[in-house]
């Protein structure tokens, strides 16, 4: 399969360059700050790990899809791993988790405050990173990417802001939900394909097709994801049955439910919801469609990414076709 040995040749080579790039800058007396963005990213101690690095490997398959240069391209990859790593910080602290990746989250190891500074540090060292494709590309196209950079980064606070506000509201509707989803999760992941075209040099129509792929990959995903919140199966998601039910997540399959039958919306409002009651509703929304819904909507936003995929890539190539594997994986997965 040439996604696997693309993600072998390219996902050592993106951690090599986020390394050598925090590496390069000058912290000075705030040498522990250095130390506590290493911790987060995973490269502080033996038990230390990361995410997947989807959003650079992603920009890097796009752009060599496109005959682009991936050496060009990698300033701009890795500055979108520290910008989700900046969002991720800022959420655990926000969200008062207090666990990552099986260790402890940086507000948690190290205070609210100093959280928040790396956090920021991250944020400029985004910008300082996507601002060096001068380098590879030429000024006009890392100013285009930095501009392009800078409004995901609005939008991501934007569905962050409302994803906040949803857990005191009361009067949620689907469409403000999938606005909080394409701005939260759904943006940076069509930044992340749009990259790869930019610094490929394609035509400003494709560029609108490989946004609009990068961003129905990422609203397919995370209601998926809703969506084995509720119903997945807990020896292959490693959560228990209904994980979001307990948690009282305000999740799709959870807002169509509370708009659609009163019965859930009643049992959700005055009942303590617990292992023994989960199931009920669970049914609930079962039985008002909820289930359906989700993974009809689930199942257009993949469509949509495919589709832009055959417009895109009507010729194949080792990377278009790593593109159309990825996907596959990534929306048609029950973990």
């Amino acid at each position: 399969m040439v996604l696997t040995v693309l993600q072998k040749q390219l996902l050592p080579e993106i951690e090599t360059h986020l390394r050598n790039f925090l590496q390069s800058l000058d912290f000075g007396q705030s040498q522990p700050l250095h130390e506590m963005i290493s911790y987060h990213m995973g490269w502080e101690d033996e038990g230390g790990s990361h995410g997947k690095r989807i959003r650079p490997f992603l920009s890097l398959l796009c752009a060599g899809a496109l005959n682009g240069s991936i050496q060009n391209t990698m300033p701009g990859a890795v500055a979108t791993e520290y910008l989700h790593n900046f969002t991720l910080i800022h959420d655990d602290i926000e969200d008062n988790s207090p666990i990552r990746h099986g260790r402890p989250t940086l507000w948690k190891k190290w205070g609210l405050a100093q959280a928040v500074n790396a956090g920021d540090a991250l944020f400029s060292i985004a910008q300082l990173s996507m601002l060096s494709l001068n380098e590879t590309c030429g000024d006009v196209t890392a100013l285009k990417a930095l501009k392009a950079f800078n409004h995901t980064c609005l939008h991501l606070i934007q569905g962050q802001y409302l994803d906040i506000a949803f857990e005191s509201s009361q009067d949620i509707d689907v469409s403000t939900y999938l606005d909080m989803i394409g701005g939260k999760t759904a943006a940076l992941i069509g930044f992340s394909t749009l990259l790869g075209g930019l610094t490929a040099r394609v035509e400003e129509r494709q560029l609108g097709v490989l946004e609009y792929f990068g961003s129905s990959l990422g609203m397919a995903f995370q209601i998926q994801d809703d969506y084995l919140g509720i119903w997945g199966d807990p020896q292959k998601t490693g959560k228990s049955a209904a994980t979001d039910l307990l948690a009282r997540k305000k999740s799709l399959p959870i807002l169509f439910g509370l708009k659609q039958s009163e019965d859930f919306k009643n049992f959700w409002n005055k009942e303590e919801i617990s292992a023994e009651n989960v199931d009920t509703l669970a049914d609930l929304l079962v039985a008002y469609g909820a289930k359906d819904f989700v993974q009809t909507k689930a199942q257009q936003f993949t469509e949509k990414a495919f589709k832009a995929l055959d417009e895109l890539f009507p010729k194949e190539n080792n990377y278009s076709n790593a593109l159309f594997e990825l996907t596959e994986k990534l929306l048609n997965r029950n973990y």
